[in-house]
């Protein structure tokens, strides 16, 4: 006489235990959870194919900024400023920094700001040359604010470093505007950064800047090298030195070098308090 075979049960059966027998009711609550989880399908593809807001970068306030010399000087006359002198041939730029919390780098570390309030920034630059703003995400605020010909190799960006303690813009030396011109440049494109000039500036609406000259050399992917020379024009703002860091090629200095002082010396960058960007503000 043959052995009688036991099913075999599984694991998991053997923690639920025996399944029951399906009855009426349980069959009616089964096809009421198919119903509904079907609807729930339907309803998660329905919304799938409608356009959700994107996590984009967005421009905040500097979104709707004014771009030209009327408007501009009438935004910074309505907020109590001087006008911004533009010179023939030149545009303004009127830009917010410091809007949003700084932008993570990996996810936990924040890059350090040298300023503690938002900045309204302005200068002059060249016509043609394509602008650059700040963009703030969920993440923060990012970027930078600068003018720049991509084409020619010709820049100009904002750039800040912490005012040393005891320290005021005329006694800062040589060692400090060196850090301070490449805290906007890249560690592994650049070397040799020389202050060649400094002198004292006073604007016609009362502003002490700091007027630069230096040089530095780029190393680049290829494995050139190419020599720049540039103007920087600071100021202190709530202990900060803040400014804009205007260069070009060696070959290109001679010919941009008004252009380049003509960018500095119409910097300004006042402390003020952050405005609010729309219904749903990032800041």
């Amino acid at each position: 006489m043959s052995p009688q075979r036991r099913p075999v049960r599984s694991p998991l059966s053997l923690q639920l235990g025996p399944v029951p027998a399906p009855t009426s009711s349980t069959t009616c609550g089964r096809r009421a959870a198919l119903a509904q989880g079907a609807s729930a399908a339907a309803a998660s593809l329905l919304l799938s194919s409608v356009p959700l807001p994107a996590l984009a970068d967005v421009r905040g306030v500097n979104q709707d900024m004014p771009r030209n010399e009327k408007e501009v000087n009438k935004y910074l006359t309505n907020m109590g400023f001087k006008p911004l002198k533009v010179p023939n041939g030149f545009s303004p730029l009127l830009q917010y920094i410091g809007t949003a919390t700084p932008a993570n780098i990996d996810g936990f570390k924040a890059r350090e700001r040298a300023f503690d309030s938002t900045l309204l920034v302005r200068f002059a630059y060249p016509n043609g040359w394509l602008v650059e703003l700040p963009t703030i995400t969920e993440n923060g605020e990012a970027g930078n604010i600068g003018a720049n010909n991509y084409v020619k190799g010709d820049s100009a960006n904002f750039a800040a470093l912490k005012l040393p303690k005891g320290e005021t813009l005329t006694s800062l030396n040589k060692e400090f505007f060196k850090g301070y011109l490449s805290s906007q440049m890249a560690n592994d494109v650049f070397e040799d950064v020389k202050v060649k000039k400094k002198r004292e500036v006073t604007g016609e609406d009362g502003t002490q800047l700091l007027v630069i000259d230096f040089t530095y050399t780029l190393l680049t992917r290829a494995g050139f090298t190419v020599e720049r020379s540039g103007v920087a024009g600071v100021q202190v703002v709530n202990d900060a030195v803040v400014g804009v860091v205007a260069a070009t090629t060696a070959l290109r200095y001679k010919e941009l070098k008004e252009s380049l002082t003509t960018i500095c010396e119409s910097f300004r960058a006042s402390p003020v308090k952050a405005p609010s960007f729309g219904a749903n503000s990032l800041i």
